[in-house]
């Protein structure tokens, strides 16, 4: 049979890429930002057995990121070999992958790196006389030679993407990519809390954290308010231990901030396991709030798979049904037993108490005392008025007229409605103060939405999206044109924040004293709030802070926003839901006036729906 192509006269066209640009498409995975250069660099040290890491950035890794430890070092040959690809001394076979206790396997990090970057790498083992020094530019070796330096290692990586342009240029601002890098410096340094960590960032020290117990590692990072917000958790079996500690209800924040769950001593996400926590919290957050946590949950190594991503943050568990299970009930657990739920307060009898029994000694069945001439439908004298007979608290009963004052308190909670006689109407489009005159009759349902009836029209306003978009309006007129009124504190309170989100309020804290808050750095990520706007309920400035800057980050790195118009958002979202029930024809006319002297009325500053209309023919229309 006569093949179909000729062989004889055609070229090759599969070729093997060169090392140089096999390792620029894996650093297209490894490497997204300069934060996971530093995962990969951290992951290393503490694999090396270090007890002091220090991590030195610069222009928020842009031009350097350098990674000091005390671990046990690299010999000469180590020293260049790390450096090529899927060299690891992790792993020997395909088994060790399911009994894995270190962190970086792969040995991809280090090729990719060098790939994109150039690499300074000292490193001396105790033993040795001298160390080695070890010089990269885009995967080509510079230099290998001896020279002295301290035991350990310390490896610089310098000009992040020098040779690819087009993924520099995607990076986005220093306090964005800094944020990210503060991230990966937080999960690793948790989970590690026996092992003393610094922190620079253009010269200046940012963290300092001490050797210590896991909750004080959580203070140490987050700072000295969280030491109260903490309660333990701890469950162990034979299958999965689980312990750390869980934050209370009223500490929940809009943002699925301070979130940390590790396995096996890994920082994970997990969308299931994350839920069999949020779960586990039904009816005791607010809707739309999230708690925080750190979990630290131990399991057997071959029941997961970590190797399904280059960057080791997802993972596979063998049941997952199981995990969830364990782990949804010993939050339960512990929600229960520091008494974060409100129970009622039965009496039992302690025998009932399986926790009190002796261990082989003989089970006996519980006992239940019976009152057989009780009757429920008897009315007995309450010796405190004078009467005979015996007395047993019931619940008492309740006439017709109790009905009617609980029905009329329902009335005044639930529904509010007001009628004058007949008068001018308000008429309005989209468009802003258009021949808006007053209401004569409103309705209020679930103490949010606000009913209204105009020209045959039946108009339905979200309150509080209503009320974002009011702040948000005048949140941007304060910015550019009237500062709003700070009422100065008698006594200003210290609120602590760390890092990224310290270094960010530093920068907008000028807009924000345009916005009533005047805070004033003091020193070691310590600020002084000495004054709040005035008329306003100030009693968690902490919080109020934190939840401003987590949205103000996320919108920098979502929208690019521009600065004013991100801080009127990120505020005006914090402040959106003290919008309080309307209960007047007086404050329905202000509110509805504010709203449509908006720029944009009918939508908020996200572009949600303020208010639906619908047309009163359209609902008994056949």
């Amino acid at each position: 049979m006569r093949s179909n192509f000729k062989t004889d006269k055609m070229e090759d066209i599969i070729h093997l890429l060169p090392d140089a640009v096999a390792n620029q498409i894996a650093a297209g995975e490894v490497v997204q930002r300069p934060a996971s250069a530093v995962k990969e660099l951290l992951e290393n040290a503490i694999d090396a057995g270090a007890t002091t890491v220090q991590l030195v950035v610069k222009d928020a890794g842009r031009t350097l990121i350098q990674v000091i430890d005390d671990g046990k070092g690299m010999s000469f040959n180590d020293a260049r070999l790390c450096f090529e690809r899927h060299a690891t001394s992790k792993i020997r076979k395909a088994d060790d992958l399911f009994s894995l206790q270190t962190k970086g396997f792969r040995g991809e990090a280090l090729a990719s790196i060098a790939a994109i970057a150039h690499v300074e790498l000292k490193t001396k083992r105790a033993e040795d006389e001298t160390g080695t020094l070890v010089l990269i530019e885009g995967s080509e070796i510079k230099e290998h030679s001896l020279t002295t330096t301290a035991d350990g290692t310390s490896i610089a990586v310098k000009n992040l993407f020098f040779n690819v342009p087009a993924r520099r240029n995607f990076l986005k601002s220093d306090n964005t990519e800094f944020g990210c890098i503060e991230e990966e410096f937080t999960r690793v340094a948790l989970i590690h809390p026996d092992v003393a960590f610094t922190l620079y960032h253009n010269g200046k020290l940012t963290y300092q954290l001490k050797p210590g117990n896991f909750k004080q590692r959580i203070v140490g990072i987050f700072g000295s308010h969280f030491n109260d917000k903490l309660f333990p958790i701890e469950q162990e079996t034979t299958f999965i231990k689980i312990s750390g500690f869980l934050g209370k209800p009223e500490c929940a924040k809009k943002k699925k901030a301070e979130q940390y769950m590790f396995i096996n001593h890994r920082f994970i996400k997990h969308n299931s396991l994350h839920f069999s926590v949020e779960s586990a919290y039904d009816q005791v957050l607010p809707d739309g709030t999230h708690p925080p946590y750190f979990l630290c949950i131990e399991v057997d190594p071959a029941t997961i798979d970590v190797n399904i991503s280059p960057t080791k943050i997802d993972i596979k568990l063998q049941d997952d049904r199981v995990v969830y299970g364990f782990l949804h009930a010993a939050v339960k657990k512990a929600i229960g037993e520091f008494s974060l739920v409100p129970q009622l307060d039965f009496d039992y009898n302690t025998e009932l108490d399986l926790d009190n029994v002796p261990q082989g000694g003989p089970v006996r069945v519980p006992k239940l005392t019976l009152d057989p001439t009780y009757n429920p439908f008897k009315s007995f004298a309450n010796p405190s008025r004078g009467g005979g007979g015996s007395y047993h608290p019931q619940r008492p009963t309740t006439a017709a007229p109790d009905w009617d004052n609980f029905l009329k308190e329902i009335h005044n909670t639930e529904l509010v409605s007001e009628e004058l006689p007949e008068q001018s109407v308000m008429q309005f489009d989209e468009s802003p103060a258009t021949n808006i005159q007053e209401v004569d009759a409103f309705q209020m349902f679930q103490k949010r939405y606000l009913v209204v009836k105009l020209e045959e029209k039946m108009y339905v306003f979200d309150t509080v999206r209503a009320n974002e978009r009011i702040i948000y309006e005048s949140y941007l007129q304060a910015l550019k044109e009237e500062p709003v009124v700070v009422q100065q504190s008698l006594f200003p309170e210290t609120i602590t924040l760390k890092g990224s989100k310290a270094e960010l309020l530093s920068e907008i804290k000028d807009d924000l004293l345009k916005l009533g808050y005047d805070i004033e750095p003091i020193s070691g990520g310590n600020f002084a709030v000495n004054g709040t706007p005035h008329n306003e309920d100030a009693s968690d400035v902490q919080t109020l802070v934190e939840n401003l800057l987590d949205d103000y980050q996320s919108n920098m790195m979502s929208y690019r926003a521009e600065r004013e118009k991100n801080l009127a958002l990120s505020l005006a979202r914090q402040k959106k839901s003290v919008m309080k029930p309307l209960t007047a024809l007086p404050e329905v006319n202000n509110f509805l006036q504010q709203l449509f002297s908006c720029l944009m009325p009918s939508i908020t500053p996200s572009g949600a729906k303020v208010f639906e209309v619908v047309e009163l023919e359209s609902l008994f229309r056949q």
